[in-house]
């Protein structure tokens, strides 16, 4: 069992989203990241969610959680495929991302504007967003590219850094 730091105990620290489908080629990747995850011993206090599609349901699987990883596929013109980026939002900070959850009509970025200004919901002080540029989105398919493929164990990586734990 991996041994925890003392931030690490609190009862709901970390809660990891994938948000992507399946079925549309690469922006299934996010899933089979979350897939590859559920196999790996993870704290309980560690929650690995398929959001699906994502949307509005975003704000209710980050409420009461310390820290929150969202892990979705970006289209962004000057990234080659299974390049990553990630972004950090704090305290309602919330950086403008082009090209996040493009085969979705509800994306992140605008489900934590809306969270952060109802202010209703226990958000987490530290959202950490992850990308994985694609290659092909456009028409439908089970299977990722190989580029895309290749960045799930650098993401993988990322997240084990991000929560302090070996994965």
């Amino acid at each position: 069992m991996t041994k925890l730091s003392s931030k690490l105990q609190k009862e709901k620290y970390a809660h990891i989203i994938g948000i992507g489908n399946l079925t549309r080629l690469d922006d299934g990747v996010a899933i089979r990241i979350i897939e590859q995850l559920r196999k790996k011993n993870i704290p309980a206090n560690v929650k690995i969610t398929d959001l699906g599609t994502g949307g509005i349901d975003i704000i209710l699987a980050l409420d009461g959680w310390s820290m929150g990883i969202i892990i979705d596929a970006v289209d962004l013109d000057y990234l080659h495929p299974g390049a990553i980026v990630e972004y950090c939002v704090k305290n309602k900070d919330i950086p403008e991302i082009k090209g996040l959850s493009s085969t979705h009509g509800f994306d992140a970025i605008t489900a934590l504007k809306l969270a952060f200004s109802l202010q209703e919901y226990d958000i987490p002080s530290e959202i950490r967003i992850i990308g994985v540029q694609v290659k092909d989105i456009e028409g439908l398919g089970i299977h990722l590219s190989s580029e895309v493929e290749s960045a799930i164990p650098k993401v993988i990586r990322r997240i084990s850094e991000l929560l302090k734990i070996e994965l």
